[in-house]
């Protein structure tokens, strides 16, 4: 079955603000000396989303109750713009589209063989990286270059396109031996709701007191 649902929550439901917290799955062990030995279980991290007093008005809560209704609750996911992490540069503000240029990221080097690319995300800290695949585009957004050049006007022309569900850049011909893949882009995270149970929560919460979080979680997209 396909989880995933191309819809995003109603209009009516602010997306900012919003607490972002990307989660890793790290074990610590300490041993009897104090020192500690860790290992990280997970890859890549998962996020959680807390949308804080986003229900204030009862169009609001009839708009996340029907959006609840048709995506079963957390059974089907949906696409979810994260207000401080959706771009392919950081952002100067949160929740602002910032310049896009098709040199942003590096997602990979032609061989003269392979046609796809995964779009990703590199994270860098000093000399420490960490590189986060994108598998959710904003198709419209993405801007792709071949050693800095748009593909589609560059002499050899490469046309390529972009899938939505899978952040793959899929070219026709395959760039040369050496050429530079780059891109810029926005892009969606896939998230769900907490559980069956989780929309009590906002009745109570909204019923008790007129306004209530929305918690939204990171589902791991599989392609």
């Amino acid at each position: 079955m396909t989880r995933f649902v191309d819809e995003y929550m109603p209009d009516q439901v602010p997306g900012f603000p919003c607490v972002s917290s990307p989660r890793w799955a790290t074990d610590i062990q300490i041993v009897d000396s104090g020192a500690e030995q860790a290992n990280q279980r997970w890859v890549h991290p998962l996020h959680k989303f807390k949308l804080p007093d986003a229900i204030r008005e009862h169009d609001t809560y009839n708009a996340i109750h029907n959006h609840w209704m048709a995506m079963r609750g957390p059974l089907y996911t949906f696409p979810f713009r994260d207000p401080l992490d959706f771009a392919s540069v950081d952002l100067d503000l949160p929740n602002t589209v910032p310049t896009l240029s098709r040199v942003d990221q590096n997602i990979g080097t032609g061989d003269g063989t392979t046609t796809q690319f995964q779009l990703t995300k590199t994270y860098t800290s000093g000399a420490q990286t960490y590189d986060r695949n994108i598998y959710h585009p904003i198709v419209s957004t993405v801007l792709v270059g071949v050693d800095g050049e748009d593909p589609e006007v560059a002499s050899p022309d490469y046309p390529w396109s972009v899938s939505r569900t899978t952040g793959i850049v899929t070219f026709d011909v395959p760039p040369d031996n050496g050429a530079v893949i780059t891109a810029g882009f926005l892009f969606d995270v896939e998230v769900r709701f907490g559980g069956d149970d989780a929309f009590d929560g906002i009745v109570q919460t909204y019923g008790v007191s007129g306004f209530a979080d929305i918690d939204l979680f990171e589902v791991r997209t599989c392609v």
